[in-house]
């Protein structure tokens, strides 16, 4: 386990105490395309305490340490003139695009997440239960896709809402109720359908004239 400060912190804990006193958060100059939220990128970091971080005899150093699985390891350590010293490691895995451009845009996120982080600047908005809800939904998607990897096509489901709910209305427990005697085990939901099952199900009540 790599070591994370010096043998004593008590003079970098008092200096980093003064210039968080300084510190303002860092300017948001960047805008997240995925989730829409502005946050300050690693110039701007910079830029919030690189004048705050000398006058208390604070300094910053951030490199890159070797991996074999291609992420990016970057570490970052505070440093104060006694000597103490206050570090962090950040691993971050390349985006999708890969190859140089992939990682050299995986190291610039370490280093700034790592950056803000060691010595406490406010770099994004606050949007965390806003990230986390698209996090869960995109999540549960992708559990939805692996677990039904033929699902109902858009003209088989809308066929079969409206066949649902011209016989049970918003009750959804009644039509889980059906598709489960239909096919012989519990459906919570006709997400869990695959398509050729649609079709046999829309087939089947189109036969008995339900579907009408």
């Amino acid at each position: 386990m790599c070591q994370t400060q010096s043998e004593q912190i008590n003079e970098i804990a008092k200096a980093l105490a003064a210039a968080q006193a300084e510190l303002e958060p860092a300017a948001k100059n960047a805008e997240n395309p995925h989730l829409r939220n502005r946050y300050a990128d690693l110039s701007a970091v910079y830029e919030a305490i690189r004048k705050v971080l000398p006058k208390h005899g604070l300094a910053v150093t951030q490199v890159m340490l070797p991996r074999d699985d291609g992420k990016a390891h970057v570490r970052t350590t505070l440093l104060h003139e006694s000597g103490q010293w206050i570090a962090g490691e950040c691993v971050m895995p390349c985006d999708k695009q890969g190859g140089i451009q992939g990682m050299g845009s995986a190291i610039t996120y370490a280093r700034r997440y790592s950056l803000s982080a060691i010595v406490g600047v406010v770099s994004e908005e606050d949007d965390d239960a806003e990230a986390a809800t698209r996090r869960r939904a995109a999540m549960q998607r992708e559990q939805a896709r692996a677990a039904n990897p033929n699902p109902m096509s858009e003209a088989q489901s809308k066929a079969l809402m409206a066949y649902l709910n011209k016989r049970h209305g918003n009750d959804r427990e009644a039509y889980c109720r059906e598709l489960s005697d239909f096919f012989g085990r519990v459906i919570k939901s006709s997400r869990e359908l695959t398509k050729t099952e649609v079709g046999d199900f829309l087939n089947a009540v189109a036969g008995e004239g339900h579907a009408q």
